[in-house]
């Protein structure tokens, strides 16, 4: 195999997602090449790139061959041929050889037919994954939480929740089956990341460059056989992901319904820069920020064992004052960075879940803390009761009968942190 060496780094950069560094299998650390393809793989995910120069199959070590081309130049040409269990290169001022594996102990990928296919705008699909990204759960006690939800059909509806917190968003795409997937979260990293590096293909005809520029970047998307989905870009590279097997969580009954009790337009770096002042003391105190509307300001406050600190904003508009609620600050802080608008917070209910709601972002929805008033208390004595209630009042309204249970948003008292050990009520 002959290859310009720009177009092998360009290459081992698209696959590199996928490749592994700790499988049992050891072919998944090597890149297969032949038939016209490059084909990498971590078992879950599968990266499937064109490559006409590749004729003879062969396992390209990722590792080795990486480190090699960061000193050759990037126009020369790199010979590639395999022999007795070695990779031998050779380019214009050196050689290198490396020990491969039988191309026969790479993991093929066997036919399997298609259920449904369809082309969907990848520039709304692809931002709606990776938004809904960090709502996924991360402990793998509770696999059908560690991915992004897809609910094809018209529209389509992309839904994560790790538990505690849950993005939803309607998107005005369609595909030809109605159906549930769910794809694991690194899965739909690597799609993004393939997506940004394969070209966009300019509309044919016409001699302006607008149509190129302005024209949605369209995928084929195909459910197959054995839960695998497959997403095409363009004619350059493939992505073959393994879905997430189970049921995912029923996220759309857990949306509120009807007139919120509370609703407030609120500045969002405002309010990220009054959480910031507070958490502090939030962190002594199981993480709550409790947030105050009335007089057209809001007031956050935290306390701590013999502390407490509030800070006060104007709103642009409250409706349902005097009103209030407290939530976990990081959950919040999270929700809040990098918006520099208009959010709006809605509250449905006393025990229900606080949505946010910015521009065309995801709507986010952050189960309220349990905390005492001083007046009164706020909580129910079984939080995740009141959830499945209010799923359970929704069917026998719409005469759907009793739901399954709801594996999705749950209500803690002091929920842990996202990074690695929440862990949710059951």
């Amino acid at each position: 195999m002959e290859i310009q060496v720009n177009k092998l780094k360009e290459l081992l950069e698209l696959v590199k997602p996928v490749i592994s560094k700790k499988s049992t299998l050891k072919a998944t650390s090597y890149i297969r090449v032949g038939d016209g393809k490059a084909v990498a793989t971590d078992l879950e995910t599968m990266v499937i790139a064109d490559l006409p120069e590749a004729t003879e199959p062969m396992l390209l070590p990722f590792a080795s061959l990486a480190d090699s081309l960061k000193y050759i130049p990037g126009n020369g040409v790199l010979k590639i041929e395999a022999q007795n269990r070695k990779i031998s290169l050779a380019w214009n001022g050196g050689t290198a050889s490396y020990p491969t594996e039988d191309v026969e102990d790479f993991p093929v990928l066997p036919e399997m037919p298609t259920r449904a296919e369809g082309l969907i705008d990848g520039d709304t699909l692809m931002p709606a994954m990776a938004a809904a990204l960090s709502y996924a759960a991360t402990e793998e006690g509770r696999p059908i939480l560690c991915g992004v939800t897809l609910v094809l059909g018209n529209p389509i509806e992309v839904a994560a929740g790790d538990g505690f917190t849950m993005s939803h968003q309607v998107l005005a795409l369609s595909f030809p089956l109605e159906e549930k997937i769910i794809l694991p979260a690194r899965s739909v990293h690597i799609l993004g990341y393939v997506f940004a590096r394969t070209p966009r293909t300019p509309p044919s005809g016409g001699d302006s460059i607008i149509p190129i520029i302005i024209a949605k970047r369209q995928l084929h998307m195909a459910l197959l056989s054995k839960g695998k989905v497959r997403f095409d870009f363009g004619s350059t590279a493939s992505v073959i992901v393994n879905l997430i097997d189970g049921n995912p969580p029923e996220f759309l009954k857990l949306i509120p319904k009807g007139e919120p009790i509370l609703q407030s337009q609120l500045f969002a770096p405002q309010l990220e820069a009054a959480v910031k002042r507070v958490r502090a003391i939030a962190k002594d105190g199981s993480g709550i920020v409790r947030l105050v509307f009335a007089d057209g300001k809001l007031t956050v406050s935290a306390r701590g064992e013999e502390q407490e600190i509030a800070a006060t904003m104007d709103t642009i508009t409250t409706q349902g004052e005097p009103g209030r609620t407290a939530v976990n600050y990081d959950y919040l802080l999270r929700y809040l960075s990098g918006k520099q608008g208009i959010i709006v917070l809605s509250h449905y209910d006393k025990t229900g879940p606080v949505v946010f709601e910015y521009q065309s972002s995801p709507r986010v929805l952050i189960m309220p803390m349990f905390v005492e008033w001083g007046d009164e208390p706020v909580a129910a004595k079984e939080p995740e009761a009141s959830l499945e209630k209010g799923t359970a009042d929704a069917a026998q309204e719409t005469d759907e009968g009793s739901p399954e249970p709801v594996e999705a948003v749950a209500v803690a008292t002091t929920p842990t942190r996202k990074n690695r050990s929440r862990k949710a009520t059951k």
